[in-house]
């Protein structure tokens, strides 16, 4: 039996969607969402199969947040989560394919090509061994006496453009009904001031689509490169050859519609140990800032005897929202 979002089963899609909603990475993307107690609700599946299975066309204001100073969106309900989900997940064959195998030697994003080749979300739930792996790596791939350039995509989540999305989808022969689906929200969404996708764990399959062009014109020219998520590591063999690896970043962004944040690029210099301070100082305030407390606290939801306890001072520790509207 095929359904409205895609070439899968209903029950598989069904079960994948559930999957991906209460994976420990989506539930710590989702820690200031007012709906987050819901995806531990014993009906969940059955609100998964009525959205999978009937035709939402009414959705609610997106709900926006300002985390660490920066601007970010939710779904304004449950359902609206889901059916965003179906709509990626439905597309999830063709986004496979699109990026290939291959994709895992620069890529390090979770959840990993060949992940995705079996439909899955990963099975690492912490952001953490994600960020140890990017380092090992760079570690191995680095040139001796060479410059890593740190350097990342400016307003990433809200920059992914529907319109480019649609059409990498469509040119993959994606599944018609999942990418109507997900252009119709996505264009809600924009009406709303939204513009790009929501900061969700799933919203990466379609982060990873943007970047990959951005990923093979690096390997065209010959850098040797290495990215998690939005934030990119350039391995060069010496100061000319790093400011010369900028600018074909930052070209290939802006063909991508994307922008390259000028004040997070920097140099690291081999056995330079102000180099080596200013990331270890880096990494720190990364994680001052995400804190301690809250992310614990949503680890502690994977224990439905804690739950009653973290939900109440989760949303106490909650940053605050708005509610978008066309008129806003």
């Amino acid at each position: 039996m095929t359904n409205e979002f895609g070439s899968f089963s209903e029950s598989t899609l069904v079960d994948r969607v559930m999957h991906w909603l209460r994976h420990p990475l989506t539930v710590r993307r989702l820690m200031d969402w007012p709906c987050l107690a819901e995806l531990f609700q014993s009906n969940l599946r059955d609100r998964v199969i009525r959205i999978v299975s009937g035709k939402r066309t009414a959705f609610a204001p997106p709900l926006q947040f300002l985390i660490v100073d920066k601007p970010y969106f939710y779904p304004g309900s449950l359902d609206d989560m889901i059916v965003f989900h179906a709509a990626v997940l439905g597309c999830l064959p063709a986004i496979s394919q699109n990026l290939g195998a291959a994709a895992d030697e620069q890529d390090l994003t979770p959840p990993l090509a060949e992940d995705l080749m079996r439909g899955e979300c990963g099975s690492i739930g912490m952001m953490a061994l994600h960020w140890q792996r990017l380092v090992k790596r760079v570690e191995e791939l680095r040139f001796e006496g060479g410059v890593v350039v740190h350097a990342d995509v400016r307003r990433c989540f809200p920059s992914i453009d529907r319109q480019r999305v649609i059409q990498s989808l469509e040119e993959s022969a994606a599944d018609s009904s999942s990418i109507n689906r997900l252009n119709e929200l996505m264009g809600f969404w924009e009406q709303h001031h939204c513009p790009g996708v929501p900061m969700t764990m799933v919203s990466w399959l379609l982060v990873k689509l943007a970047l990959q062009p951005v990923d093979r014109e690096l390997q065209r020219v010959g850098i040797r490169s290495l990215r998690l998520g939005d934030d990119y590591r350039l391995l060069c063999p010496s100061d000319v050859a790093a400011q010369s690896a900028v600018s074909v970043l930052a070209g290939a962004l802006a063909d991508a519609g994307l922008e390259m944040s000028a004040g997070k690029t920097w140099f690291e210099r081999w056995g330079d140990p102000g180099d080596a301070r200013q990331r270890r100082q880096r990494i720190w305030k990364g994680r001052m800032k995400v804190g301690l407390v809250r992310p614990l606290l949503a680890e502690s939801l994977r224990f439905p005897v804690l739950r009653p306890m973290a939900f109440p001072l989760l949303r106490w520790l909650a940053s605050p929202h708005r509610v978008m509207t066309p008129a806003d």
